[in-house]
């Protein structure tokens, strides 16, 4: 397979075709449910679930499982799954880990990004799939289906929405930047994270809290965001757009600046100018109060 400019992705081919496989039956139970829940329950820490998310989830994962039986797999409704370690656990701090070895191939799925904005018929949610070889992420595979927008990226290939090509901001002052956020109102850091949006907001044209991670890094990619920040996210929610923002040109790091693994517990994507702005911010602050 080549992308639109002519790139060879041969080398992902095949985990970047199941991934469109496995987003593809993904968006079709998502529209299906879209705007006609039966049932909504509220998670730990009033999150949402319904029955898009659980459909959607055990479609990928079947798709996945199918094609490659000995690939890990960490989802967000059913924790982790691969054949070295333990199905369907979670505990407070995510999914429980295995005593095994850890599989070489692990995808990271988030079959319903933005369920609250689902729930309330908002159309900013994704599903969003992942891929990470030997600790480096390799290939993310967005799709927005109120949008119509599908974003994917495998490493060394570029970034691409519906097939065509982006590239992050070309903005390089932050009174010009557009930039996004996250946070939830039960995170304990919810007065530092304020803090960053007041000096923030003081130096940009504005910012956007749109509810969808995966998505919100996404527009990152193709320049309609010039940089996103949280705190708290898990592995699904920042694999695939992380991928896709740097395939794009943009820059990712947790919130000190230390190189983005999806493991970390904050992190900031952007335009390597507008980056540089963000982390500037951060670091001000950081100075006088952790951001751990």
């Amino acid at each position: 397979m080549s992308s639109p400019n002519g790139t060879d992705l041969r080398p992902y081919d095949q985990f970047l075709t199941v991934a469109m496989k496995a987003a593809d039956a993904a968006k079709a139970i998502l529209n299906s449910h879209f705007g006609n829940l039966r049932k909504v329950e509220e998670k730990f820490q009033a999150g949402l679930v319904t029955e898009a998310d659980r459909e959607s989830e055990k479609a990928i994962v079947d798709i996945l499982r199918k094609s490659f039986p000995d690939h890990g797999i960490l989802g967000e409704e059913f924790g982790r799954s691969d054949t070295a370690g333990v199905s369907n656990q979670t505990g407070p701090g995510g999914p429980v880990a295995s005593a095994a070895a850890e599989p070489s191939h692990i995808w990271m799925i988030d079959p319903l990004d933005g369920t609250t904005n689902y729930v309330h018929q908002f159309p900013f949610f994704c599903v969003s799939i992942g891929l990470e070889i030997n600790g480096e992420l390799v290939l993310g595979v967005v799709d927005a289906p109120q949008l119509g927008s599908r974003y994917y990226a495998v490493k060394g290939g570029g970034a691409f929405k519906n097939g065509e090509p982006i590239h992050v901001s070309k903005r390089t002052e932050a009174k010009d930047g557009l930039f996004a956020t996250g946070f939830n109102s039960y995170d304990n850091t919810l007065d530092e994270q304020l803090e960053i949006l007041s000096k923030i907001v003081k130096q940009t044209r504005g910012i956007r809290r749109a509810g969808a991670a995966a998505l919100d890094l996404c527009f990152v990619a193709e320049g309609v965001y010039d940089a996103f920040w949280e705190k708290h996210l898990s592995v699904w929610d920042t694999a695939a757009g992380v991928a896709i923002a740097r395939e794009a040109g943009g820059v990712a790091t947790d919130m000190h600046g230390t190189e983005f693994n999806p493991r970390m517990k904050s992190i900031l994507v952007g335009a390597p100018a507008q980056h540089r702005h963000a982390l500037a911010v951060m670091k001000q602050i950081a100075r006088r109060k952790s951001l751990d």
